[in-house]
């Protein structure tokens, strides 16, 4: 007797020391793990979250799969419940143990938060929130509620709870509630920094599972999923193998395993069982179950064990995350900055709007006179020589034919060997109104490209201010339709003086010379109409050679001085002008609302990068 006494009491020695040492070990976990949990939910408070994927767990189920029951045992709090999808925004639980503290709690949305007075109230102000996000008819909502729960029971946890996998519309539910509902879900899942914990009740088939399968979409080798399985006690007799193939990662393997739970059902609400007190049935039914009394041991089964696992999946992401949250919100600031650096801060005081118009129109003017300077229509005039050199070459290929027909048409009394001037006029005419088209094409090609890019210049530097761009853009269009008229006017003139078929008798003489060395050794011997024809076709080409080189230079010269210089002049003119009105400044100044709103956004997210920069620095 006295050695069973003196063996218990060792035994009992050995407990208590074992106690402590796990209370120890417990306890410097928690001093562990909260420091950086504290850090993730300050940053996602912050809304970090927003710019910077944050590890979270995301907890997602099938309706009826008891996802709402294990956040209870979680959270030690009763959550939203009834048929239909009950949770209709994402739910943020920041849950902190405290063994100060008894029970304190808040919940926060939008600007709001509200303190909690007892774990009674926290599903009330939950179904306030949800109204007041989604509305009051069933609707769902992607603006998120954060419960912040802190007591001695409470495990170091933050979850993420999202609305629960529907099927089909009812009741005044939205006809499309299921597509919702499948994408704010994927919203949350898809980040690599997201552990996916799936609610699967052991009565169901896991292989078809909805939820299973929208976490293996994104996660296909199982690298970031949990399953946890919930209703043990609705298992049918015979049918607990297959339960525990499953645990064993046998059936769908996943990298971070599965856990199995017991929570209070529908008939233990009714009665009132307490949490705590569902806690004690949970660790009853394991413990006296035939076949799962095994995963107690192992830590696969219970909330307790199933909280532990959660916070050390956790703790273990955020620490391999830290890295890439810091890199992604120092890159995601200095991108912000860059973007603002562009933006105008559009001044209120009249002085200032002028000083910051002339600063923006100068800046504008000045690409402007670059333009006009520079080599946009290079590559057009280039084309115009092209077109002259090949009429060069058709010319020589042609023209005997032509100058043929045009010496039998005005043959009259003159003997063969007198050469008609006007036969070699009226060649002469027709060859060079042949151009006319060409010029004039040019002309309207020239013209087009010019507004198109001073269209572009106004664009790149008044697109946020949307009555200077009109101004700019109509006072372009009405400037170069102008010009354009005017170069239309000068290349008939052009044209028509051409037609005079005149040049200096010592230029026309020193050309035909020229051509006459060339084509002398081809004409010898031939009869005198064949030597007729050959003159007139000397001539014909000599002439044409001085015109062309005539009209190489006039044409591209008054499109350039017209389209181009007097273009850019007037334009400068024009919008000096519009700072001299002194009452239209203010309009001028006004910029697109989308505009305003984007750099308040970015202002916004500027300050939240800002803020976590600082949190980065004290962490």
């Amino acid at each position: 007797m006295r050695l069973w006494r003196a063996g218990y009491q060792a035994k009992g020695l050995r407990r208590s020391v074992s106690a402590a040492m796990g209370a120890v070990l417990l306890n410097h976990f928690e001093q562990m793990v909260r420091p950086f949990m504290d850090f993730v939910d300050q940053l996602r408070w912050l809304g970090i979250d927003k710019d910077v994927p944050l590890p979270t767990i995301a907890v997602i189920g099938d309706q009826s799969s008891g996802k709402s029951s294990v956040l209870e045992a979680l959270s030690g709090v009763q959550l939203p419940r009834g048929t239909g999808v009950v949770t209709r925004c994402p739910l943020e639980l920041i849950l902190i143990h405290s063994e100060d503290t008894d029970w304190e709690g808040k919940i926060s949305y939008r600007h709001k938060s509200i303190k909690l007075e007892s774990p009674e109230q926290v599903c009330e102000e939950i179904k306030n929130a949800q109204n007041q996000l989604a509305g009051k008819n069933c609707e769902i909502s992607n603006e998120r509620i954060t419960v912040q729960i802190k007591s001695k029971t409470t495990p170091d946890l933050t979850l993420i709870d999202l609305p629960g996998i529907t099927r089909v519309a009812v009741g005044g539910q939205p006809d499309d509630i299921a597509a919702q509902i499948k994408s704010l879900i994927h919203d949350y899942i898809m980040n690599k920094e997201t552990i996916n914990l799936v609610v699967i009740p052991c009565t169901a088939d896991i292989t078809t599972a909805e939820a299973l399968s929208m976490a293996q979409e994104v996660d296909p080798e199982g690298e970031r999923t949990i399953g946890v399985l919930t209703k043990p006690d609705l298992v049918d007799k015979g049918m607990e193998e297959g339960i525990l193939s499953i645990i064993r990662n046998e059936l769908i393997p996943l990298k971070r395993g599965y856990a199995i739970v017991r929570c209070r059902g529908q008939k233990e609400i009714k009665e009132k069982v307490s949490l705590s007190d569902a806690l004690n049935l949970e660790k009853t039914f394991f413990k006296g179950h035939q076949h799962f009394r095994n995963l107690l041991d192992s830590k696969q089964a219970g909330i307790d064990n199933l909280a532990e696992k959660l916070s050390k999946e956790l703790l273990t992401l955020i620490k391999s995350s830290l890295n890439t949250i810091e890199a992604d919100i120092l890159m995601k600031l200095q991108k912000v900055e860059e973007e603002l650096s562009f933006m105008w801060n559009i001044p209120t005081d009249s002085r200032e709007i002028a000083r910051f118009l002339t600063e923006k129109i100068k800046d504008f003017l000045d690409d402007i006179q670059a333009l006009t300077n520079g080599d946009i229509s290079k590559q057009f005039f280039s084309k115009w020589h092209q077109i002259l050199e090949q009429r060069d070459v058709d010319i020589d290929s042609n023209l005997q034919p032509l100058a043929e027909e045009f010496i039998q048409i005005s043959r009259g009394r003159q003997l063969p060997g007198f050469q008609n001037y006007r036969v070699f006029e009226a060649l002469c005419q027709k060859l060079i109104k042949e151009m006319e088209p060409h010029a004039f094409q040019l002309l309207s090609v020239i013209s087009d490209k010019v507004l198109e890019a001073l269209n572009k210049v106004a664009t790149m530097h008044f697109k946020t201010l949307p009555n200077l761009l009109k101004h700019t853009k109509e006072k372009s269009g009405q400037i170069q339709q102008a010009q354009k008229a005017y170069s239309a006017e000068l290349i008939k003139t052009l044209f028509k003086m051409e037609e005079m078929v005149y040049t200096q008798d010592g230029t026309y003489s020193y050309k035909m010379d020229e051509l006459k060395a060339q084509d002398d050794d081809n004409t010898r011997g031939q009869g005198r109409r064949r030597n007729e024809l050959s003159d007139l076709m000397k001539q014909v080409k000599t002439y044409l050679k001085i015109s062309s080189g005539r009209l190489a230079d006039m044409v591209p010269m008054s499109l350039r001085f017209h389209v181009l210089l007097e273009t850019g002049a007037q334009l400068q003119t024009e919008m000096l002008l519009v700072l001299h009105d002194t009452e239209g400044l203010e309009r001028m100044a006004e910029e697109k609302e989308e505009t305003a709103e984007h750099r308040r956004r970015l202002v916004e997210r500027q300050n939240r990068l800002k803020r976590a920069k600082e949190q980065l620095l004290k962490f």
